[in-house]
């Protein structure tokens, strides 16, 4: 029989972690303070959306790196315009999905107060939603329309809330109205974590859901070794001209390729 004590983890090993941890805690504020320095410096608001989008790709990246987050794509991002759907897991998903696809975000009206994150994503021109109002729903319906119409990328994280990553949860069908109307590409995305040996399970310290907090949450991601993001990209556009229709094909596409992220290697 294995006691608490042989099973508890070696103390370099935790004080490792914590050194790691505090580490990427300082870069990734400092990292970010330098790209929006950057941004300003090459005048990034009177620039053109590629060079807003190199930009944020290029952070997206080195936050990637800092990390150490290993992303394994399978099959190829649509081609712009697009709507973008994926299961949700995590304030992660962004800066991977950045790595991979120049796009607009829909994000819920939280996300403005977030350090560090928060200014970032008004930056980039992320699209905020207050899902609790149908009103605000027909606003950000239209804001999508508009960036579909200048020829951009939208991804939607359409089951409205984050998971333990288990499975996909129902998708929510108000934001795909105007796709199933329109006739715009859907394409479905799933998206999971893997954490290394010796580390927590994703379920427990990637994907962040339930009454996790933001900063604790963050703290435990920097003092991971390694973990890794795997994408699986839908090969065709998902049709369907009723939106309820549209959300049950997409959530079968997004079940197909969907792996779970609750254990760890």
């Amino acid at each position: 029989m294995t006691s608490v004590h042989d099973a508890a983890p070696p103390l370099g090993e935790l004080r490792g972690g914590w050194v790691r941890g505090g580490l990427r805690l300082l870069a990734i504020p400092l990292v970010t303070a330098a790209c929006w320095m950057a941004w300003l410096a090459a005048g990034v608001g009177r620039g053109g959306a590629q060079r807003r989008e190199a930009l944020v790709r290029t952070w997206a990246q080195v936050m990637t790196r800092i990390l150490n987050i290993n992303i394994e794509r399978l099959g190829d991002p649509p081609e712009r315009p697009f709507l973008l759907v994926t299961n949700h897991l995590s304030y992660l998903d962004v800066m991977v999905l950045m790595t991979l696809v120049d796009a607009v975000f829909i994000a819920k009206r939280e996300v403005r107060g977030w350090p560090m994150f928060g200014p970032l994503a008004r930056i980039v021109g992320t699209i905020f939603i207050d899902r609790d109002s149908s009103r605000d729903t027909l606003r950000v319906a239209a804001a999508m329309s508009g960036a579909l119409a200048a020829g951009r990328g939208v991804v939607l994280f359409a089951e409205g809330t984050s998971s333990d990553g288990s499975r996909v949860l129902p998708l929510r069908p108000a934001l795909l109205d105007g796709a199933a109307r329109s006739g715009w590409p859907v394409y479905a995305a799933s998206l999971s974590y893997r954490t290394g040996p010796g580390d927590p399970p994703a379920a427990e310290v990637l994907c962040w859901w339930g009454d996790m907090t933001f900063l604790p949450h963050l703290a435990g991601v920097c003092r991971l070794r390694r973990s890794h993001a795997r994408v699986a990209f839908g090969e065709r556009p998902v049709l369907a001209a009723d939106r309820r229709v549209l959300a049950g094909r997409l959530h079968e596409a997004l079940t197909r390729s969907f792996v779970p992220s609750g254990h760890a290697n």
